[in-house]
């Protein structure tokens, strides 16, 4: 099922504590994080959006908690809205998609294609154009290897389409411009992240019965796809290259 929701705006972000647990609750939580950690894994801050979300929406509250946290109440099935940014990177020029293939160790989705991106957390590394934004700056370095602000762009004018993307299987919700476009050059920068996942290019036409498959996908990255495709395969606002025809 697919929720996407268009933004008019880029929504500020505000705290308004952390997230209280009982007892009980807190036990399971650690028992969780010694679970992850004992794994390999890692736990870091992230924050529940406990805003609702509409297109005339122009902040987002949120409370912090961490990942073992979320985890825990989600292997309890309680929707957790975890708050984050992502994208779909393309090329245009050869009518492709630059995706990742997730990790076969991640906890969710293992081997499964998805779009960029990933949690807010409150103390990453500020770029100054708000949280949602620097979230999404940082993830795509991070799992591609490319600088958003290196694309020539005005990262807040020049966004391609905006969205909520909701993920009903956890109840994450993602901060969502569809998609940025990238010349050839810069398709061939691109990069994994060995934590992450590695990179898998596809022909939007050669390769469309695949990526049509959603089982192929995580349910975050399927959705951005098809509202990206629905959408007719738009790019950031400034794009001067070929587009998609």
């Amino acid at each position: 099922m697919i929720i996407a929701i268009p933004l008019h705006h880029i929504p500020t972000c505000s705290n308004v504590g952390s997230l209280a647990l009982t007892d009980e609750k807190r036990q399971l939580a650690t028992q969780m994080k010694n679970k992850i950690l004992a794994n390999g894994g890692y736990v870091e801050r992230q924050v529940i959006c406990t805003s609702q979300i509409h297109p005339q929406m122009t902040k987002l509250n949120y409370i912090v908690s961490d990942y073992a946290t979320i985890s825990m109440l989600r292997a309890e099935s309680a929707p957790i809205a975890a708050l984050g940014s992502g994208t779909l990177l393309c090329c245009p020029e050869r009518q492709q998609i630059l995706l990742q293939r997730r990790s076969s160790n991640t906890t969710l989705y293992p081997n499964k294609l998805s779009s960029f991106g990933g949690h807010y957390t409150p103390d990453r590394e500020n770029y100054g154009f708000g949280a949602l934004l620097d979230t999404l700056i940082e993830e795509v370095k991070e799992e591609a290897g490319i600088n958003l602000l290196d694309l020539t762009i005005d990262v807040v004018n020049d966004l391609p389409p905006i969205f909520m993307i909701l993920e009903t299987n956890t109840g994450g919700v993602q901060f969502t411009p569809l998609a940025f476009a990238l010349t050839p050059e810069q398709a061939d920068q691109v990069k994994g992240c060995e934590e992450e996942g590695h990179i898998e290019t596809f022909h939007l036409v050669n390769d469309l019965e695949y990526l049509l498959d959603e089982s192929n996908w995580a349910q975050m990255g399927y959705s951005c796809f098809q509202t990206w495709r629905e959408l007719g395969f738009p790019v950031q606002k400034n794009w001067n290259g070929k587009l998609f025809s």
